[in-house]
Formats: C-alpha cells, sequence, structure tokens
C-alpha cells in the first residue's frame, strides 16, 4: 500500500464522522515518520475558534519545521469547489498529499452531499497535481 493510501485510509472515517456529527470539521493533518509509524499532527495557538486557512497554515509551518522526521503527510480540510465532472459547485473533502519521495504534491477531492438525516452521500473523486510546500523548502 502506498503511503497516501495508508494515510487515506487511517483518517478518512474520523472525517467522515466528525462530518455527520458537526456538518463541518477543522483542518487535520498526520504522517507517515522515518519509522513507518503514522502519527497525528496537531496545532493551537489559543484561538477555539480559528479559521480553516490559519489552522492550515500552522500545520504547514508546523510540518516544515520537523519534516526531517517525515516521509509522507497528508492534510484534511472541507471546501467547496467546482466538481471536475459535473462542473457544478459542491462541498467535499479535501486531502492535500505531499511525500518526499515524490516530484510533486496532490489535492484529492471527495465530493459530497450530507443529507437532513446527518447521512453523507459520496460522488465520483479526482486529483489535482500541485506544488509541494513541505519537502520543498
Amino acid at each position: 500500500m502506498s503511503d497516501a493510501q495508508r494515510l487515506l485510509v487511517n483518517n478518512f472515517s474520523f472525517v467522515e464522522e466528525l462530518l455527520k456529527k458537526y456538518g463541518e470539521f477543522y483542518p487535520l493533518a498526520s504522517a507517515i515518520g522515518s519509522d513507518d509509524n503514522i502519527v497525528q499532527i496537531g496545532t493551537f495557538d489559543g484561538d477555539d475558534k480559528p479559521l480553516s486557512d490559519k489552522v492550515i497554515d500552522d500545520l504547514k509551518k508546523g510540518l516544515r519545521a520537523k519534516k526531517e522526521d517525515y516521509k509522507s503527510i497528508i492534510i484534511y480540510y472541507d471546501v467547496s469547489v467546482i466538481n471536475h465532472f459535473s462542473g457544478q459547485k459542491t462541498d467535499a473533502i479535501a486531502a492535500y498529499f505531499e511525500s518526499k519521495y515524490e516530484k510533486t504534491a496532490y489535492v484529492f477531492y471527495y465530493p459530497y452531499l450530507l443529507t437532513k438525516e446527518r447521512e453523507i452521500e459520496f460522488f465520483k473523486s479526482w486529483k489535482e497535481e500541485t506544488d509541494k510546500e513541505i519537502f520543498d523548502r
């Protein structure tokens, strides 16, 4: 199993639970350490209700500061995007993945609909290449 698959499998159900329970979630991250174990990454600056962009920036800063300890990282966040297939605006779970062994980073998008009963209906996912931000600095 690839590092991306391991990190996706490790946290996806937790993110799904947060969406069902709260209808949203704060960004969260995990990494595969140089010892091949998965670790959870967190950040807290004293603000009880930070903006998601601030949390993502703080997670990236923390990951960059300890990048020698990690092989691969993933950051999950909730977004509204234009669906790659339908062209319609949709909510999606985004998962930014980066590995020190890959030439590029990826964002995986998992579009979803949260029903009134707090069930989640997922639609066809896609990934996009993007610039590295952790291991290329």
